[in-house]
């Protein structure tokens, strides 16, 4: 068994460290500008009122047993453990996703901050130092791991909130409310940017996978959970607001590059501004990545709790009580994948193109699908209202944000849409294939 060991502050480190906070300042909000221009805040707006319902529907089973772990324990509560195996399976393969983007994106930015301190370092090397950093810490301690997401994603939101204030002084002076103007927002600008709105959130649930280890699920999860949402919310609706003004000033090759927030503080002659937007995002990088295979590695043991893997990987690290030989099963060829695609030197627009759009897939498969489950069973602690207006609330909301992205995916995503209903059926195969039930009724 997993060991009960993590307090409230660690499991609000997972949710808050794998979602990414500098991430979104430094890769998403140029991304979602590029499309979506001034309506990014837009489109991070109805992401939020989306996540928020989403997270409202994940605290509705707070009281459920610890063992019926993170959001795919949840699903399978309400709508058996055949479809709680297919959510596992669809996380699987959306954290898989954000993992190896965020790999990738590391190697480049440690290449970069070597190359600032002029210490030339080849992009495979770096990748491969950070790839396995994460990969060893995750597989050590759970409580090192989650405070070290923790202190990394403060230190390097505190950076990006510094520069942003600055940038915004210099560069307008006043508040420049046409940055914030709806009027001249289309929607098809605001579609544009909602797989990146989405993508910036995703990992606050993630805390959800923690439940066997928390001291105090019931309480711990969903103020992890709320707390990842509102701060993220509120940081991206001041990036998306005034972020893409600015970014607007710089030449479009610029836009184009790995690092546009570092040339448009230095464009406005901020001392030392380069190197510590790439250290703050270095230092955001680890910890996502570091929660991302935090939960992967929760999500493959789980499964082999459930017999639809070799039940080897349900044994923990007799030291650290991780769920390490599952971690190591799966981290390892991402890993070795994650540096196929460091070697083929991508651009930021088809890394995005190769893993958001599969990240993006999965979560919003899951997130209806729990929805779906709160409408279908007793929930104790909530009543029947509560739970039908939160579920029901929540199920509308993903359903119109998915149709929404896969209306502009489909034509232009194909080859992403159908490798990932490929991949998913092949998960619900295996599901299918064996007898199950919840392990907490085991």
């Amino acid at each position: 068994m997993l060991r009960r060991c993590l307090g409230p502050v660690a499991v609000t480190a997972q949710a808050v460290g794998t979602v990414g906070l500098t991430l979104t300042a430094v890769f998403n909000i140029p991304e979602a500008m590029r499309s979506a221009g001034s309506a990014t805040w837009i489109s991070y707006g109805l992401a939020l009122v989306v996540v928020l319902l989403v997270g409202e529907t994940l605290v509705l089973f707070r009281q459920l047993p610890g063992s019926a772990n993170g959001i795919a324990g949840y699903v399978g509560a309400g709508l058996g453990p055949r479809l709680g195996a297919v959510a596992s399976w669809a996380l699987l393969l959306g954290y898989g996703a954000t993992l190896l983007g965020c790999l990738v994106f590391f190697g480049m930015f440690l290449e970069q901050l070597a190359l600032h301190l002029g210490l030339p370092l080849p992009r495979l090397l770096a990748y491969l130092l950070g790839a396995l950093g994460c990969l060893e810490l995750a597989r050590r301690d759970v409580q090192l791991s989650t405070h070290t997401m923790l202190v990394t994603e403060s230190v390097s939101a505190l950076i990006i909130l510094s520069l942003t204030a600055a940038v915004v002084l210099k560069g307008w002076g006043t508040a420049d409310l046409n940055a914030i103007d709806p009027l001249r927002d289309t929607a098809a600008q605001v579609r544009s940017g909602l797989m990146v709105a989405v993508l910036s959130f995703i990992g606050f649930e993630s805390a959800a996978n923690l439940g066997s280890e928390a001291l105090q699920p019931e309480r711990a999860i969903p103020r992890s959970i709320r707390t990842a949402v509102l701060v993220a919310g509120g940081l991206f609706m001041v990036w998306g607001a005034f972020l893409p003004e600015g970014l607007a000033w710089l030449p479009a090759a610029v836009r184009q590059g790995l690092d546009p927030l570092s040339a448009l503080a230095d464009r406005l002659g901020i001392p030392g501004a380069g190197l510590w937007i790439k250290l703050g995002a270095l230092l955001c990088l680890f910890g996502t990545c570091i929660g991302a295979l935090n939960a992967l590695a929760r999500l493959l043991f789980g499964l082999a709790e459930q017999r639809l893997l070799p039940a080897f990987l349900a044994r923990v690290h007799p030291r650290f009580g991780t769920p390490s030989r599952a971690l190591l099963t799966l981290g390892l060829p991402l890993v070795a994948g994650g540096a196929l695609v460091v070697q083929r030197d991508l651009t930021l627009n088809q890394i995005f193109g190769l893993f958001g759009g599969f990240t993006v897939l999965g979560f919003l498969l899951v997130y209806g699908l729990v929805a779906l489950a709160s409408l279908r069973v007793t929930l104790p602690g909530n009543t029947r209202a509560r739970q039908l207006l939160v579920g029901g609330t929540c199920l509308a909301a993903v359903s119109a944000m998915a149709i929404a992205y896969l209306s502009g995916a489909v034509g232009q995503q194909n080859a992403m849409l159908l490798t990932f209903a490929g991949l998913l059926l092949l998960g619900a195969l295996r599901a299918w294939s064996v007898p199950l039930q919840p392990e907490w009724l085991r």
